[in-house]
């Protein structure tokens, strides 16, 4: 049977320093979690979707570390390994999973995501695919050891941000062929400088809340203010999509 193979990925975080073998949210790209989360509305679809985000980041790390159990046991071992993390290895075929995609030695090999083919992410999708329950561990370190708390808020930040530039962009490139101006291109013109300032007046504002919320200095000072602004970008993107509607 062939050995399964381990996918780790390096990647650099500007706060502290990470172990080379160590999996964290920064290694995991997790664009279609977030995207089918905010295709459902929901009462704090923020709150939701840092929930998803979490739990698809818990499922991949837990999977990496039973999968580095196998690339120095038998087959067997391999399959106590995932029964051990909680993980259902017969249903999920350890024992005769195929051959993964492999980056080679870590010392040699600087990445900045897991890639698509990794076994980490065929076994994570299955699990999520076919709802396959679990019972790993899914807690997430906010203490002292603060990485992966900071990552998955700063993840969550991005995405967020992402959306919400993405959805204004569309809203603000529709405009020159809209209906509702007409042939009139002074007041589409108008319309369209207005949304800009709008836009850049709204992130200019969260910043500065954020920025009030956070300013006295504490440990957790950064990961408050990307989380503020991860709200914020959130209520910017809901704001869009409404009036969209």
């Amino acid at each position: 049977m062939p050995r399964i193979l381990m996918i780790l990925a390096l990647c650099s975080f500007a706060t502290a320093p990470r172990a080379d073998t160590r999996l964290t949210p920064f290694a995991f790209d997790l664009h279609r979690q977030f995207d089918e989360c905010i295709s459902t509305p929901s009462e704090n679809l923020y709150r939701k979707c840092q929930g998803a985000l979490t739990a698809s980041y818990t499922l991949r790390r837990e999977i990496g570390y039973a999968l580095d159990t196998c690339q120095t046991a038998n087959v067997e071992g391999c399959v106590s390994a995932f029964d051990d993390a909680g993980f259902p290895a017969d249903r999920l075929n350890i024992a005769t999973l195929e051959r993964c995609e492999m980056l080679g030695d870590l010392n040699e090999v600087d990445v900045r995501e897991v890639p698509e083919g990794s076994c980490i992410e065929q076994i994570a999708r299955n699990i999520e695919r076919n709802s396959i329950p679990t019972s790993h561990n899914t807690d997430i370190s906010c203490g002292i050891d603060y990485i992966e708390c900071a990552e998955i808020i700063d993840k969550g930040r991005e995405y967020w941000e992402n959306a919400a530039h993405t959805a204004f962009y569309e809203k603000r490139n529709a405009i020159p062929g809209s209906a509702d101006f007409g042939n009139n291109t002074l007041t589409s013109h108008q319309y369209y400088s207005l949304l800009e300032r709008q836009h850049a007046l709204q992130i200019e504002l969260a910043e500065t809340n954020c920025s009030i919320q956070t300013v006295i200095p504490h440990w957790a000072n950064v990961m408050d203010y990307q989380e503020c602004m991860g709200e914020a970008y959130a209520d910017i993107w809901i704001s869009i999509k409404d009036n969209d509607d």
